[in-house]
């Protein structure tokens, strides 16, 4: 089973020689690495040459394409996942670096299982340390799992530290959208899991750097702001549109309204949300969250009642014997 391991390169040269380092030294052996240069104005290019230069067996597996301009952290994956020819393929953020045996873990666990997506447990790297191992989401109901992402902020919606099989993004039609560079995602990770069987390992597969202030996470900006708002409504238009029965309506409702809440937590108001995301709430209880977040009513009291019905809505769905 041939994996690619994905990479986009943008102003991590103090990073990347790592990053390779962990990524040439991995136990499984078909591999191949697909790097993506989206202009990077520094030396990172060749940081990432000089460590190739360092593992000779490697080398023949090993591609770096230049875009012609920068082009974003979406558009950038989009085209590492056109360009690889794996039968799987795993994304590796530049910054963060991988244990030595991490792909062979979870290509065993995919051919034990035929899932089409494992996920695996992973540490948060500061100057600090490195912390004990977030565990991945343990539950076995695919569509209790993407309930829960759907609701935001419950479960991971991370797209690195998984294994997926490729056919998972080309059969279904899962693209990443152009100028969709942060909570980019969310917007992919629950129309996977619309589609896919997954299992999971509870070993460290990927430690992630959290101490790059230059990264996407560490930034606020109107443009970040419109991509996020953007990326949830590829959500909403793809839960409207391959729904009908509304099996997914009320965790797609609270992951709007989260939106909401996050708006007016950040006093970035509503006319953006508006204009880009176009939400309407339906439903009696829903449309009073919706009202209450977006009037004058003290915010506290708002999210409180908002995170009440998300619990309450958990509390069920967990026990409801249809997503067993």
């Amino acid at each position: 089973m041939k994996i690619s391991v994905l990479v986009p390169v943008y102003g991590v040269e103090k990073y990347i020689g790592r990053c390779a380092e962990s990524l040439f030294t991995q136990t499984y052996a078909d591999l191949e690495y697909v790097f993506v240069d989206d202009c990077t104005p520094d030396r990172s290019v060749g940081v990432l040459r000089s460590v190739m230069e360092q593992y000779p067996e490697r080398k023949a597996q090993v591609r770096i394409i230049r875009n012609e301009r920068n082009s974003g952290i979406g558009t950038v994956r989009q085209r590492l996942i056109d360009e690889c020819t794996g039968d799987c393929l795993t994304f590796v953020d530049s910054d963060d670096y991988l244990p030595p045996r991490a792909v062979e873990l979870m290509a065993a666990e995919m051919e034990r299982s035929g899932a089409d997506m494992v996920d695996g447990g992973w540490q948060r790297v500061t100057r600090e340390g490195v912390s004990d191992v977030n565990q991945p989401y343990r539950g076995r109901d695919e569509k209790r799992y993407l309930c829960l992402m759907l609701c935001q902020n419950i479960v991971s919606n991370r797209m690195w530290g998984r294994l997926y099989r490729r056919a998972l993004f080309t059969d279904n039609g899962v693209r990443l959208m152009p100028g969709v560079d942060f909570c980019e995602d969310f917007s992919v990770m629950t129309r996977l899991m619309f589609y896919a069987r997954r299992s999971f390992i509870c070993d460290p597969v990927y430690f992630y750097s959290d101490d790059n202030s230059s990264s996407y996470t560490h930034t606020t900006s109107p443009r970040h702001v419109s991509s996020f708002l953007k990326s949830n409504r590829i959500v909403l238009d793809f839960f409207t549109a391959n729904d009908p029965q509304g099996r997914y309506s009320a965790p797609l409702q609270i992951g709007m309204l989260n939106v909401m809440r996050i708006m007016r937590r950040h006093g970035l108001g509503f006319s953006e949300a508006d204009r880009l995301l176009g939400y309407r709430p339906r439903g009696a209880v829903f449309c009073l969250l919706y009202k209450m977040i977006r009037s004058k009513c003290p915010f506290a009291i708002a999210e409180k009642a908002y995170l009440a019905v998300r619990k309450a809505y958990v509390l069920t769905m967990q026990r409801d014997s249809k997503w067993s």
